[in-house]
């Protein structure tokens, strides 16, 4: 590890505990013939375990010096991508059987990774990933707390979600400045039916735009004071809360009542 020259513009933290790799494998429960995707691979800890349970494995790297490093010990045994998994075209890596993901994802695209999985969300059976804590409590906080947010409601909307331990920072070569946490979502049988979800995503995001104001504050970028007004005499959501005291169900009232 020593030898290699990590990019802090590419969140590199490479994690060296084997211990640690076989609790996340064996969380996600790999099968053999499994299709699976692993983002960042780095020198390779993670892909060496993953290929022991002898799944079909596609692995995302951008880093110029990483890219031959895991090519030259894994090419024959996995399909390596040479692109930013941001920027990649999802849907030609797609088949008819659901992925599992299993990663220790980059720090700085934690957030726009997970979004994007949200947006394809019934392609995985299930997801596990390394990630900063702060943002794994945001995840799986509860309502009304102060990490209770869009991203919070997203995860939890489309999938059950485990926050399953930390991990410090001493277990990384750097070491990052955070401890790290992992997590497994898996998809939601109980899913709510929603006719238009960008409508009730867009209620959602508004509503927490301003965490300080009421919801009748926020919510007059989308809807007239007069509608404010005849919401609130309806009775079924105070707006004179705020955004970050309504839990999902009371979401979806709020987004019916104005549809």
């Amino acid at each position: 590890m020593n030898n290699f020259h990590h990019k802090k513009s590419l969140g590199q933290h490479f994690l060296k505990d084997k211990n640690i790799i076989r609790k996340i494998v064996n969380i996600a429960g790999v099968q053999e013939n499994e299709q699976v995707w692993e983002i960042g691979p780095g020198k390779g800890i993670l892909t060496e375990e993953l290929l022991n349970r002898n799944c079909k494995l596609t692995c995302f790297e951008i880093d110029d010096n990483l890219y031959p490093i895991i090519e030259e010990r894994f090419s024959d045994r996995i399909n390596l991508i040479k692109q930013d998994i941001l920027k990649a075209d999802w849907q030609k890596f797609f088949s008819k059987e659901k992925i599992k993901i299993v990663a220790n994802l980059p720090y700085q695209i934690t957030s726009p990774f997970l979004f994007k999985v949200v947006e394809n969300a019934d392609k995985f059976s299930k997801v596990v990933v390394m990630i900063q804590k702060e943002v794994a409590q945001r995840i799986n906080a509860k309502v009304g707390t102060k990490d209770y947010g869009v991203l919070t409601l997203k995860m939890q909307f489309y999938f059950n979600v485990s926050y399953e331990f930390t991990v410090k920072p001493h277990l990384f070569y750097p070491p990052p400045k955070v401890d790290s946490a992992v997590i497994s979502l898996t998809p939601r049988v109980d899913k709510p039916v929603i006719e238009d979800e960008k409508y009730f995503w867009r209620i959602v995001e508004i509503s927490f735009r301003n965490r300080r104001k009421m919801l009748r504050r926020n919510l007059r970028e989308i809807i007239s004071k007069e509608k404010i007004v005849k919401l609130n005499e309806s009775g079924h959501i105070d707006l004179s809360r705020r955004g970050e005291t309504l839990n999902e169900k009371e979401f979806i009232i709020l987004y019916e009542t104005i549809k």
